[in-house]
């Protein structure tokens, strides 16, 4: 044997197993008057040194055990031949066919598997899926080459019996009774990737067996997979003997290996069958796995890596067992001089059967066993191999595993054909390939010219239809997906975060006036529960607000429902309206409690349409229905082609009654109204130019591809998530034109004369003005939008103290003056440098010039404002971008940091609370998302107790007296538990349910740690008083057992962490079955009491148990010199 620990048969794994049988041969009579003593040398598994180690061992031995390498094995039974003694030699490995030859290599017996049995399986596989051998067929068999015989690779046992292996199937397929033609592929070690060029033989071959180590077998299948012979045609065998159960069960996957080669590696493991020796799973062998591992460690100071001794190793335990029968039958029938014949025990152990620790082991009359082998297949679904079949040596029989199907990953699952169907040259086809090919490749080529024609023609057509009467931009109401339906889906619901105290704009009275003045009327009030809490806008539009009847399907949020037509802004919301009178008594909205809802803006409704958010804006048609005219579908064309980085895009419309909508492109962070309107974001002047540029730009591509707009607003103006500003509400007069008609007739409406604040005099003049305005209408609403930047004090801001009325603003501007009726431009109140303020003011001025010819054009004013903003206008987008966003999050800065401390703080309650219900480790993993699954727990000590006379005393109590006596209890044990390792069950009524050793495990700890726990109560309820009952001692009966429990979290509602199994029956048998101020504990704490050693404990006796019988039982008194319950007496076997 080597000495090396890297090797899988190393002297420090034989040793042990040939000590553990040689107890167990005299534990049943055998050896039983022989003397066994143990010598042991190192081979290295060198064939030079080897004979040398086993010329010197034949002289002092009776039998030898080993050497286990092929090539070592071959030269020491050569050489025992012509030895004075002979000596029987057995082992487990040696399987090369040669050492068949029992003349040459004298007096060997091989316990293990042998090459030739595993030829014997290959050949009845083949034959069982009808592989036959034809003259065509060629199975190609991959090894280590022939050098491999080098010293310096005998220590890789591995490399070296895959050679010897490799070799022999191939001899054995090409043998005359056989006919199979073999081809051997060799690899270098170091060097596992076969090249590309080796691969080539695949094309003539279905059948490859690899003898190789694990690793060059995944290289193998790997490099297989990427030529693409890993497809249902082909089948991989691989030879491996040697791996552990572990090992076997998914052999593809690599922890340092890349997702993606694992994924190569799982793929090609699917074509490839492992053939293995049977592995012994009996419990006799488990437990002979353990005995030999503890010996190993204290005796030989090794730790056996794998979790059970491999078979080859367990094999040399059947080898004595099979050399001790041997040596009784010789004495029986030769006396002790016959034992030392060599050649006279060898014969006694041919032929012959028994039961070993690996199985049964059936030597055959050539001294080899007949060893049982089993085919491993891949399971596609959980990537792991499993047993598929069998083949019995003793029998010669290759059996299918019942319920287990073979992979062979084709869509049939069929076994590949041994013969493709026209041959591997294709000559069994008799049509002339390439004349089939020219056939085909001509009609392919007429049929693609047709298709692309006629392709083309229907393109044409369709998309003709499409432009003019399509539907390609009508949505049905279905298609909305309500946001909170797709929140709820991809998250839990979002905790709501307490609203900010409601704020009015740093306005003068008079501006509060202005707005809350139209407050008293009659209409609905409109909530919506805004996740970022963003400031509730000061405006609002009645006429639209009374007509939000859109049901929730579609669910609210978004700054552009007021102030005419404001689409496309907001964060998502939920929305529900109701009147006033019943605010009061609603508790919650969309599921947020009003306590949490912020003082939110007022957004525009959202829905998912096709996985994207998008924004709802009603189309109120006063029940009429439209009509999809040639008209209506080029408005909806010249909106839809329009595409600009400064202009809200048109996604499409809901025309189904009473549902009608636009559907457009959702802008986040709401209108720029909202913006100026949020105290809470400090907006430099940087970033007041950039807004106002681009406006500029969105205007510039209006006017140059559309037109003019004709309902310009701060309110129409949507901000991005990059703060990039957009132009919306504009074209599809056929849609809106009924909105304006019935806004018209109640013209004296507050809000209705608010919206035309930004309304040019010249189309305030006009009695029926156009429906898309003017484009030097659009500039004054720029001018006037450029006001509210600047001051941030609302639409039309005047510096006069006196307060006036929308209506009379809207009049003034009306009615011609010397100097027209503009707002307020003070430059005194502006914080620009002054020359930029005059030229801004300019700007401004001019651009609400009161001749519309003097205005200026939006690329003029643009020029301007460029030149204002030098800082922002330089650079490239991405610098402007991040400068913007750099001054939105120096704003959101100290408002996150506010927020993420009152988040830590309430997830420290939660988790405090959590930790209250269930134990730590199982409150972890179930906050990490993970779930907790039931676990066994081989051994734990349950504690159990109960108050004596609890029913008594109850009922001299009142229900009030009883809960605070269980509460002052149970307060007192809590406290006292948490100085143990002790997790607490739970309590009912007078009951209390401890454990110790769960969900920690703390090895045999837990006894010592319960009994402590039990200890200190018993010591604890001495002193302690009941309220209403002073003098009155409480008597505790305690009960503890140790043993296996099953323990999980069971339920949803008020999850608990429950033990099963009948550890607890026997703990609260423990209990019933006590005396008041004892503890009672079992038989197995006691034991686990007494290893641990300083406990007091006495025996009670057998106690008649209900369904246990009579079962021996102590009391335990105390620990050390500290005794709480002091032992009787009479009894003097109190147990330290």
């Amino acid at each position: 044997m080597s000495r090396h620990n890297i090797s899988h048969m190393s002297l420090e794994r034989v040793l042990p197993v040939v000590d553990v049988a040689v107890a167990s041969a005299q534990s049943v009579g055998l050896l039983s008057n022989v003397t066994v003593r143990l010598l042991s040398n190192d081979s290295e598994c060198d064939y030079s040194i080897a004979p040398v180690v086993g010329m010197l061992m034949l002289r002092e031995v009776d039998l030898m055990l080993g050497p286990y390498c092929s090539f070592c094995l071959g030269a020491v039974a050569r050489y025992n031949r012509y030895h004075l003694y002979q000596r029987p030699i057995i082992t487990s490995g040696g399987g090369a066919s040669v050492l068949n030859n029992k003349v040459e290599y004298y007096n060997l017996i091989r316990v293990g598997p042998s090459h030739e049995q595993i030829e014997e399986m290959l050949l009845k596989i083949f034959k069982h899926y009808n592989w036959r051998p034809r003259p065509v067929q060629t199975v190609l068999v991959v090894g280590p080459p022939d050098e491999i015989n080098s010293r310096q690779h005998q220590s890789e046992s591995i490399i070296s019996d895959a050679l010897v292996m490799s070799v022999a199937i191939e001899k054995m397929l090409t043998q005359p009774n056989v006919s199979y033609i073999a081809r051997r592929l060799t690899y270098k070690p170091g060097r596992p990737h076969l090249a590309t060029q080796l691969f080539k033989v695949l094309e003539e071959v279905r059948i490859v067996v690899l003898c190789a180590d694990p690793d060059t077998v995944r290289d193998i299948m790997i490099r297989a997979e990427e030529l693409g012979f890993i497809n249902g045609e082909y089948v991989f065998f691989n030879i491996d003997l040697f791996s552990s159960e572990k090992l076997t069960v998914r052999p593809w996957r690599r922890v340092n290996d890349t997702a993606e080669r694992n994924s190569k590696a799982f793929r090609a493991y699917r074509s490839l069958m492992t053939i293995t020796l049977r592995k012994p799973n009996s419990p006799e062998y488990r437990n002979f796995s353990r005995q030999v591992k503890e010996l190993a460690y204290h005796k030989y100071n090794f730790t056996y890596p794998e979790e059970e001794v491999n078979s080859f190793v367990g094999a040399f335990h059947d080898a004595v067992l099979l050399y001790a029968l041997a040596i009784n039958d010789t004495l029986r029938e030769h006396g002790s001089e016959g034992i030392r014949n060599g050649s006279l025990v060898t014969e006694k152990m041919k032929s012959r059967s028994f039961e070993g620790i690996t199985g049964t082991v059936s030597i055959n009359k050539n001294g080899d066993r007949n060893a049982d082998y089993s085919l491993l297949d891949m399971d596609k679904d959980t990537g792991e191999f499993a047993v598929v079949a069998h083949y019995n040596g003793n029998k010669k029989v290759y059996e299918l595993v019942k319920d287990r199907q073979i992979d062979w990953n084709n869509e049939e699952n069929l076994p590949p054909k041994d013969i493709p169907t026209c041959g591997f040259d294709y000559s069994l086809c008799k049509k002339d390939l390439t004349q089939m090919a020219l056939y085909a490749v001509v009609v392919l080529l007429v049929l693609i010219c047709f298709l692309t024609i006629l392709i083309f023609v229907i393109y044409r057509k369709l998309r003709l239809e499409s432009e003019l009467h399509g539907m390609n931009w009508r949505i049905a109401w279905e298609e909305l997906e309500p946001t909170e339906r797709v929140a709820a889906r991809r998250r839990s619901l979002a905790q709501p975060q307490p609203p900010p105290p409601q704020k009015q704009t740093t306005n003068k009275k008079k501006r509060a006036r202005l707005n809350q003045k139209k407050q008293q009327q009659q209409q609905p009030h409109w909530f919506f529960a805004n996740h970022h809490g963003t400031k509730r806008s000061n405006r609002g539009d009645p006429d639209e607000a009374a007509a939000e009847t859109l049901p929730l399907r579609p669910s609210g949020g978004g700054a552009n429902d007021s102030g005419g037509g404001d689409i496309g802004a907001g964060d998502s919301q939920s929305v529900v309206q109701m009147d006033s009178a019943s605010m009061e008594s609603v508790e919650t909205i969309a599921g947020v409690p009003l306590s949490q809802i912020p003082t939110a803006q007022l957004f525009a409704k959202t829905a998912y349409y096709k996985g994207t958010l998008v924004a709802l804006k009603q189309l109120n048609l006063r029940n009429k229905r439209i009509e999809v005219t040639n008209r209506l579908l080029m408005e909806v064309k010249r909106v839809k082609d329009l595409a600009s980085d400064n202009v809200v895009r048109f996604i499409g419309a809901c025309l189904d009654p009473p549902n009608e909508c636009l559907v457009t492109e959702y802008c986040p962070k709401g209108s720029l109204q909202d913006i100026l309107e949020n105290d809470n974001l400090n907006l430099d002047w940087m970033f007041k130019l950039s807004l106002m540029a681009d406006i500029c730009r969105g205007m510039i591509y209006l006017h140059h591809s559309f037109g003019s707009h004709g309902n310009l607003k701060s309110s129409n103006c949507m901000v991005d998530s990059r703060f990039s500003l957009k132009i919306a509400d504009f074209g599809l007069q056929s849609l809106r034109s009924n909105k304006l008609e019935y806004r018209d007739k109640e013209d004296g409406d507050y809000s209705t004369y608010r919206n035309k604040l930004w309304t040019a005099p010249e189309l305030l003049r006009l009695p029926n003005p156009p429906f898309e305005g003017t484009k030097e209408g659009d500039v004054y609403s720029f001018a006037i939008i450029c006001q509210e930047v600047i001051y941030r004090k609302g639409v039309f801001f005047l510096s006069d103290s006196d307060f006036i009325e929308p209506q009379d603003i809207v009049e003034r501007v009306r009615t011609p003056q010397n100097p027209p009726f503009r707002p307020a431009l003070v430059e005194e109140m502006s914080d620009l440098e002054p020359d930029r303020t005059a030229a801004l003011t300019a700007m401004v001025e001019l651009c609400w010039h009161e001749d519309p010819g003097a205005r200026p054009t939006f690329n003029a004013a643009k020029s301007r404002i460029s030149r204002f903003n030098k800082t922002a206008e330089s650079g490239n987008i991405l610098d402007n971008l991040l400068k913007r966003m750099e001054q939105y999050s120096n704003n959101l800065e100290s408002l996150v940091a506010k927020r993420t401390d009152q988040y830590q703080v309430e997830k420290k309650k939660a988790e405090d609370l959590l930790y209250c219900m269930l134990p730590k480790a199982v409150a972890t993993t179930l906050m990490r998302g993970e779930a907790v699954t039931a676990e066994w727990f081989d051994s734990v000590s349950i504690y159990f107790s109960d108050i004596c006379g609890f029913t008594a005393l109850s009922s001299e109590s009142t229900p009030l007296q009883v809960v605070t006596l269980l509460n002052d209890l149970y307060t007192l044990f809590d406290r006292i538990i948490e100085q143990y390792s002790c997790y607490k069950v739970e309590t009912i009524g007078d009951a209390y349910m401890v454990v110790s050793g769960l969900p920690e495990r703390n090895g045999n700890r837990h006894a010592g740690e319960i009994s402590r726990m039990a200890l200190s109560f018993l010591n604890n309820i001495y002193s302690f008083e009941i309220r209403h009952m002073p003098g009155v001692q409480l008597k505790l009966r305690i009960g503890i057992h140790s043993g296996p429990v099953c323990a999980g979290v069971v339920g949803l509602k008020m999850p608990r962490y429950c033990l099963f199994g009948d550890t607890v029956n026997t703990a609260s048998r423990m209990e019933s079955n006590g005396l008041p101020l004892k503890i009672h504990i079992s038989a197995t704490t006691h034991e686990l009491l007494t290893d641990i050693g300083n406990f007091v404990t006495t025996v009670r006796g057998e106690v008649e148990m209900k369904g246990k019988g009579k079962q021996l039982t102590y009391w335990l008194h105390g620990e050390g010199d500290k005794i709480v319950d002091p032992p009787p007496a009479a009894n003097g076997a109190a147990t330290p």
